[in-house]
């Protein structure tokens, strides 16, 4: 039995990302900050004849993240679905907000994908992106610089792990969870299983299978 950890498991794409990975025979590491919300999706996926465990670790602590692959270290696949989404402007940005954001969106990222690669058998990684990286705005000044970030460097891992035969992928999602078309978490989950499966594509564009014209917040904006 093949062992996936999703790192950042809230009510959403987080839980049904758990569920579907867990339907399919997997045993699930779901990772999270908050202790009370892990056991009740583990009653739940329990009751769905899921079997799987839970960590709380905080993605910003180094010493966490490095710990927690310490305690998992045959897990196969990881998935990387953690997003601070809070909306800012250029003008009024602080620099805690950005070193906050960049902290959980793109470092916490890159660590967990290190600590991953020094386990037993690393085979996949996917990562959760954002239409914001493709299309800055005013309204998502540092959503849309850390989204971007995380884009570049999930690209180049892709790349270098080629030859390694670790398959990098980032789901790069163009719209808000339960708004429009596709965008029910239990769709957006099995974009995800089938990146996994067809271990091909470095960048995936959810929903449409190519990059939009505007961010999923201009969408929203239009109404």
């Amino acid at each position: 039995m093949k062992k996936v950890m999703i790192i950042g498991v809230g009510p959403g794409f987080g839980l049904a990302l758990a569920q579907q990975f867990g339907e399919l025979g997997n045993t699930v590491v779901m990772v999270a900050r908050t202790a009370s919300h892990l056991k009740k999706y583990q009653q739940q996926l329990n009751e769905n004849g899921i079997q799987s465990v839970s960590h709380v670790v905080d993605v910003t602590n180094h010493t966490q993240v490095m710990h927690l692959f310490q305690c998992e270290p045959e897990v196969d696949t990881l998935i990387y679905n953690v997003g601070k989404k809070d909306l800012d402007d250029p003008l009024s940005s602080s620099l805690d907000t950005i070193e906050t954001t960049f902290k959980t969106n793109v470092l916490g990222c890159i660590d967990a994908c290190q600590q991953f690669l020094k386990t037993v058998h690393p085979r996949t990684i996917l990562v959760t992106g954002g239409g914001a990286a493709l299309h800055p705005s005013a309204m998502t000044t540092t959503l849309s610089l850390t989204k971007a970030a995380l884009r570049s460097y999930v690209l180049s891992l892709h790349e270098a792990l080629l030859p390694h035969n670790i398959y990098v992928g980032l789901l790069t999602i163009q719209g808000l969870a339960n708004v429009g078309t596709g965008m029910q978490p239990k769709e957006v989950a099995s974009a995800f299983v089938e990146a996994a499966k067809q271990r091909k594509k470095a960048e995936i564009f959810y929903p449409g299978g190519q990059a939009n014209q505007i961010s999923e917040f201009d969408q929203l904006k239009q109404g």
